[in-house]
């Protein structure tokens, strides 16, 4: 297996009845999934799009998303999976930094598409995938109908991008992550082995499939071993997630904490015993949520790391859960992860450094039209992630915080993920985030960055009380601000510059 797109055409060839993807009511074959990607991939070509050209896709779960995603591989084009969450704004920058030749949209995307049109790169052509067009839009349907079911005759390099992710922009702009047909597949098999796939598996896919969660690290290692994948649509409820568990008999999903901790709280009137493996990541856990999970299911959990830039390249596997729980996990099979000082020097066990991964395993070629990212990130064949972690016995790691939210404070090296963890303990506090700001004597001091609990009366000397039962000194928080969110980006995620630049204003570190 070369690419991407012989996942499909070797399972339509050895499985073509067998349910590839199901979705509420409707589902495609392998056979069926293929044909489809087939056709589709004769229209793009004969709109003259060729390899190496981006095709947009902005987009709810469905089944022509998987669909559109193979059709474009087939051609050698790059995939641009858009986020769904994108605002006016956003989706002009990410449209215009990956000038795609087509965009697919969605029906509840038209007029977001219509309003943002105007800023968009004149040569894209728009196609909406059911419903209304726009302009002199096409439809998908009508696409379909025009193509052969032969595997189109486009020599690709295995080597060449296929996939431009866009990271999450966390610290700044979100960049486009070129990845290759040969690292995906590389990831994958990391995946399938180390997460225990099998062809009989059911999986349930209740992640976007713009996320790389959703397409990357569940649906395409399920398709590589032959397996059938369950896609949910927008939102995750957990009371139609154990219904469709119950239904399918599922035996895989992938979560994140949030989602575990949501059904913790909701219980299981269902039969979930068919689940028997349950992965998760992309966040720190509590001990609570992970003990209650475990109870609801069963013990067979598998914590996954990774980044959009480096693929999935450690794994904490069940049976290092009943020991190893704090850790992260140890290097996927087939990945080569080291932890480095300052000076690229492996760092001893007991130390903290940044982790890197080896480039030429897999990960990704470099980002798009960002050079100047790509010689930071890419330093002499390795990928340096910007995580920290603690090296420990045996080979595992334990990630402590991003390298540029550690706060420096007298000399001190503190992780806010350490002091967000404990704050995060106290009855009322419900999130929390941890950050520096400058501080005229120590150079940096500890700032606490509180949500409270519906109904809850929390004052900042409670908070400073409660720290200083346990924590060190130049680790506790030197300020409590409460506020009522917590700021997000498109993805979910806490955006700490958008906290720290108040603070920072005028003044020399980097935000």
């Amino acid at each position: 297996m070369r690419l991407l797109g012989d996942i499909l055409r070797l399972n339509a060839k050895r499985f073509p009845e067998k349910k590839a993807l199901i979705m509420e009511e409707k589902y495609l074959t392998y056979d069926q999934l293929n044909r489809q990607a087939n056709r589709l991939a004769h229209a793009l070509i004969s709109m003259d799009v060729k390899p190496g050209d981006r095709v947009a896709i902005l987009a709810y779960n469905c089944l022509e998303y998987v669909t559109l995603y193979y059709a474009a591989l087939k051609c050698g084009s790059i995939v641009v999976p858009l986020n769904f969450r994108y605002k006016r704004d956003e989706l002009i920058y990410a449209v215009n930094k990956a000038d795609p030749s087509i965009l697919f949209f969605g029906p509840e995307f038209a007029s977001l598409v219509e309003s943002a049109l105007p800023d968009f790169p004149p040569r894209l052509s728009l196609v909406s995938i059911s419903g209304e067009t726009i302009g002199a839009g096409l439809r998908l349907e009508s696409l379909l109908e025009k193509g052969a079911t032969s595997e189109p005759p486009v020599e690709i390099d295995p080597d060449s991008a296929c996939t431009s992710i866009f990271t999450s922009g966390t610290t700044g702009f979100p960049k486009g992550v070129l990845m290759s047909h040969a690292a995906w597949l590389n990831t994958y098999t990391g995946i399938v082995v180390e997460g225990d796939v099998h062809p009989e598996d059911v999986a349930i896919v209740c992640m976007p499939l713009f996320h790389g969660g959703g397409m990357h690290v569940l649906l395409q290692p399920t398709f590589l071993r032959g397996g059938t994948a369950v896609l949910m649509g927008k939102g995750f409820d957990p009371e139609r997630f154990l219904a469709t568990v119950q239904r399918y008999h599922a035996t895989l999903t992938l979560l994140v904490p949030t989602q575990l901790a949501m059904l913790v709280q909701h219980g299981s009137g269902y039969d979930v015993r068919s689940l028997k493996k349950v992965w998760y990541g992309s966040a720190p856990i509590s001990p609570q949520v992970l003990e209650a999970s475990i109870a609801l299911f069963v013990d067979r959990f598998y914590q996954w790391y990774g980044q959009t830039e480096t693929g999935m390249v450690v794994v904490l596997r069940p049976e290092d859960h009943r020991e190893r729980a704090h850790c992260t996990g140890r290097e996927v099979f087939n990945s080569d992860i080291r932890v480095v000082d300052e000076d690229g020097q492996d760092t001893p066990v007991g130390e903290v450094g940044e982790i890197v991964t080896d480039a030429r395993l897999g990960g990704m070629i470099g980002y798009l039209n960002m050079p100047e990212s790509d010689r930071e990130t890419m330093q002499g064949g390795w990928i340096h992630t910007g995580d920290l972690a603690k090296v420990e016995e045996g080979g595992y790691l334990t990630i402590v915080d991003r390298k540029r939210d550690m706060i420096i404070s007298g000399g001190e090296n503190i992780y806010p993920k350490e002091i967000e963890h404990f704050i995060g303990r106290h009855p009322g506090v419900d999130e929390v985030a941890v950050i520096g700001i400058p501080d005229d004597i120590w150079g940096e001091s500890v700032c606490a960055v509180i949500v409270k609990k519906k109904g809850y009366s929390l004052e900042e000397s409670e908070i400073i009380h409660f720290c200083a039962s346990s924590l060190s000194g130049y680790k506790k928080p030197k300020r409590i601000q409460f506020i009522d969110e917590l700021p997000r980006n498109a993805v979910g995620k806490i955006t700490k510059n958008v906290l720290r630049e108040p603070y920072w204003a005028g003044r020399a570190k980097r935000i």
